[in-house]
């Protein structure tokens, strides 16, 4: 498959000759001294996994043969997230409600030798049990426990490896959850709340309803007794941060909210009051 010939020449200026089926140009002979002499190939192939052996003739002597194993290392493609139903995922998973058990699997295809699949949440292992499916798919399936807010943008990586000298194929997804109020709380502006608070005939009152830990942001609906109230209604959001959920407010001026664990929404609605009774 490569032949060099030195014979009546220095080896600097041998003939040298690459079988076209095998490595043609992609095989070259190196015997730039001080360097031991090698068959340099480029640009290696799958294919080219095999035994070889070298053989050196000399024109007075025994003839030399060595033989050398070439092991190639094929890399996993990058691998792939799906959810239940086998769709795709790109970057994000769900929204999922608090107390779902999201069901992922990661789909890796070829390598050589066969990869080592597991699943990391938050960069530390879960994960490491894989099997075999149709031709060269290895699949691992991760069941999650049920879902609460505490995991609200955790990120879970498939990571496909079959060697050390490349760096492993990775795949990495967050978790989107929708996340439901914490509290809710009818107060008047600049007050923690409202009790059995008697209001004025002929007075106007602001009133606020503020719901905390929500996400998206709450949809607020005032009622006296069982009939919507409507009119005279302003709704303010603002973007709380905190350490996982979101907090919403209606009423004037925005309200407290947060505090209640995770980034959050405000929302601030305003409705006037004028009743001799106390608003419900």
């Amino acid at each position: 498959m490569y032949r060099i010939d030195a014979r009546e020449k220095p080896v600097t200026k041998a003939h040298h000759s690459s079988d076209s089926g095998v490595f043609g140009p992609r095989a070259f002979f190196r015997t730039s001294f001080p360097s031991p002499a090698v068959l340099v190939i480029d640009d290696i192939k799958r294919h080219d996994a095999a035994t070889y052996r070298c053989r050196v003739d000399f024109r007075k002597g025994q003839t030399r043969s060595f033989r050398y194993n070439l092991t190639v290392i094929v890399p996993p493609e990058q691998p792939t997230i799906l959810d239940r139903w086998g769709r795709i995922l790109n970057g994000t998973a769900g929204p999922y409600e608090e107390g779902d058990t999201p069901y992922l699997t990661c789909r890796v295809t070829g390598g050589k030798p066969q990869p080592m699949v597991r699943w990391l949440i938050n960069g530390r292992v879960k994960d490491e049990e894989y099997e075999n499916n149709a031709g060269d798919v290895i699949e691992n399936r991760l069941t999650l426990q049920p879902i609460s807010r505490s995991d609200l943008g955790s990120n879970f990586t498939c990571e496909a490896r079959n060697t050390d000298l490349v760096d492993s194929k990775e795949t990495s997804i967050s978790l989107d959850l929708n996340l439901k109020p914490l509290s809710v709380i009818i107060r008047r502006p600049g007050r923690k709340g409202i009790g059995n608070e008697s209001l004025l005939a002929g007075k106007r009152y602001d009133m606020e309803c503020e719901t905390t830990g929500s996400r998206p942001p709450a949809v607020i609906t005032w009622y006296k007794g069982r009939r919507r109230q409507l009119k005279h209604t302003t709704r303010i959001e603002r973007e709380v941060e905190c350490d996982g959920s979101i907090g919403i407010s209606e009423g004037v001026g925005g309200g407290g909210g947060g505090g209640n664990g995770g980034g959050g929404m405000v929302v601030v609605a305003k409705i006037g009051a004028f009743e001799t009774r106390r608003l419900n």
